[in-house]
């Protein structure tokens, strides 16, 4: 793995770390309190540098991965960006969650953790629908074998992302 995806290891690490601590540490803080406040914008902003940079490093991943034809770079790189683009929307409702838990991590209610529950595996089934589309969509434009290769891509990519994450968020109390 090269070093772009070291970078975008950091800043996954980075953007779990920030959606878990920080809504705690804004809350925490008094109006006084003034380098240790973080507003939900400055939080935002700091996300979605976070998300930028992921997607670029993940897009440099899978490029330096596939070995395209001409014919197939020019289909499948527009469709790659919808599909991200659809990935990345179940990208902030997963940070929503971890954002929703860890606002209430240290009183968190039964039905506060039954819906985190809940939400989190509807989250898992439309993960698995939207692959599922999109393994129909880019096998009209690729090779079985280079499909292939492209979903197993993703999914090491998305494992990293998932035990990065999993290794920053604490389990409930």
């Amino acid at each position: 793995v090269s070093t772009d995806m070291g970078i975008s290891l950091y800043h996954i690490r980075l953007l779990a770390l920030v959606a878990f601590v920080a809504p705690s540490v804004g809350a925490q803080a008094t109006p006084t309190a003034t380098s240790t406040q973080v507003s939900a914008a400055d939080l935002e902003r700091e996300m979605d540098s976070v998300r930028q940079i992921v997607r670029s490093n993940r897009q440099k991943v899978i490029a330096g991965g596939m070995d395209l034809t001409t014919e197939e770079n020019q289909k499948f790189w527009p469709l790659y960006s919808e599909y991200r683009d659809a990935a990345a929307k179940q990208g902030d409702r997963l940070t929503k969650i971890i954002m929703e838990y860890g606002k209430n991590y240290d009183a968190l209610s039964d039905a506060q953790a039954v819906k985190l529950m809940n939400d989190y595996a509807t989250l898992d089934q439309d993960r698995l629908n939207l692959r599922s589309a999109y393994v129909k969509k880019f096998a009209a434009i690729l090779p079985p074998k280079k499909l292939m290769r492209y979903f197993q891509m993703e999914q090491k990519l998305d494992a990293i992302m998932n035990y990065d994450i999993a290794a920053t968020i604490p389990l409930p109390k």
